[in-house]
């Protein structure tokens, strides 16, 4: 349950004051008030679920929001009775039972997206001072741009570049020539290796390391010969990544992520992949090197590709797949080896069958057996009962 205070008039929110960051974005959510339980002075500083709202006391209710995607949850919270919560957010051309007449509800399009937004403004995580750590090494020649913020123990070297507002939490390290963009984020114990480029506003979670030399050797006849990876990593704005990924640089050419892509924990990026903008990519997740990926590709936990497969924009692999081949645009895609989603539920639906299948094949091979047998028998006997000085009738 996330709670908010020192807002706009006080402590909290409105629910006008929610309903107009709702209409922010009225092209993906048209937002409508249908009235304000509490009155329109009501302050609004928790947003919560169904679930946790059963626990509450009945006045801390009228103080929350909550955004129910479902009819089944908003008769779930039906049964819960009176007092209302302060606002109800549900979907556009959900019913409302009679008894919540009096509640107050802003119906939405996308009630995933009024969370989205919702919760960033509900988001009081405490920020960081605006000052570098006295415990942080800055390069003579690095440049920091206005309102960086720089945790103890961080490091950014030589004629890197960090743009202004960005925070580089505790323990984090900005290689040689790196270029940080504005308002990103670097959580604790992230490493920017040497030459590497950030967009703005973009996120990496703890552990992440970016840049590091791809799985690259040649054959001698003394083992494997490192191919030394000349090569960078470019990742575009608003591009998220998740804890304790990887993104290796490029051999000779630059590994790339779009822009808006979203990648969960436990990613694997191989040198010279290029991710298109848009897409999802959740945790997992191993692409190996020279793959290519479209604009907005949605691929499921802990899928494996191959390396230099294309993907194309749109397509959708599921989760635990093994992408072996080229994959077209829109296409959605599953199982090991993957193939097409109604290939694979083909064969998932022919693989539960094999049983009864067997089955029935081997009682129609045993039939078939016993018929021959009887053949064979009823020939025997029409041969012994014939006088043996009677011509056959191939001698007829």
């Amino acid at each position: 349950m996330s709670t908010t205070e020192g807002h706009e008039g006080g402590t909290g929110f409105t629910a006008a004051e929610l309903v107009t960051r709702l209409a922010r974005v009225q092209q993906a959510v048209g937002a409508a008030a249908h009235g304000a339980a509490g009155g329109a002075r009501a302050r609004l500083v928790k947003l919560t679920t169904v679930a946790s709202l059963s626990t509450a006391t009945a006045a801390d209710r009228g103080s929350c929001v909550i955004v129910v995607p479902s009819q089944d949850e908003v008769d779930e919270l039906a049964e819960l009775g009176e007092p209302w919560p302060g606002l109800l957010v549900v979907t556009r051309g959900t019913t409302l039972p009679a008894t919540m007449a009096s509640a107050g509800v802003v119906t939405v399009d996308s009630t995933r997206l009024a969370l989205a937004t919702l919760s960033q403004a509900f988001d009081l995580r405490p920020t960081e001072p605006r000052v570098v750590d006295p415990d942080a090494r800055i390069a003579a020649d690095a440049a920091l741009g206005d309102g960086v913020s720089v945790g103890p123990g961080v490091v950014v070297a030589a004629g890197a570049s960090v743009g202004a507002g960005t925070v580089l939490r505790a323990g984090s390290y900005v290689g040689a020539g790196s270029v940080i963009g504005a308002d990103c984020v670097l959580h604790p114990h992230v490493v920017i290796y040497d030459g590497i480029e950030l967009g703005a506003r973009v996120q990496v979670h703890a552990g992440t390391v970016i840049g590091a030399d791809g799985f690259g050797y040649a054959a001698s006849p003394h083992g494997a010969a490192k191919i030394h990876h000349l090569g960078s990593v470019r990742i575009a704005d608003d591009v998220e990544i998740g804890a304790n990924s990887a993104i290796d640089r490029g051999t000779l050419d630059d590994t790339s992520i779009g822009a808006r892509t979203k990648i969960d924990n436990h990613c694997q990026v191989g040198h010279n992949v290029v991710i298109g903008s848009d897409c999802l990519i959740a945790g997992m997740t191993g692409i190996a090197g020279s793959v290519r990926i479209g604009d907005g590709v949605i691929i499921g936990g802990a899928v494996g590709i191959a390396d230099h497969v294309v993907i194309g924009s749109g397509a959708r692999i599921a989760g635990r797949s093994g992408v072996t081949k080229d994959i077209p645009p829109g296409e959605t895609w599953a199982g090991f080896p993957a193939r097409p989603y109604r290939q694979y539920t083909r064969s998932l639906y022919l693989a539960e069958r094999l049983e009864t299948i067997w089955h029935h094949l081997r009682g129609s091979i045993r039939t078939a057996d016993s018929n021959n047998d009887r053949d064979d028998t009823a020939a025997e006997a029409q041969n012994s009962s014939r006088d043996p000085d009677e011509p056959g009738p191939a001698e007829r």
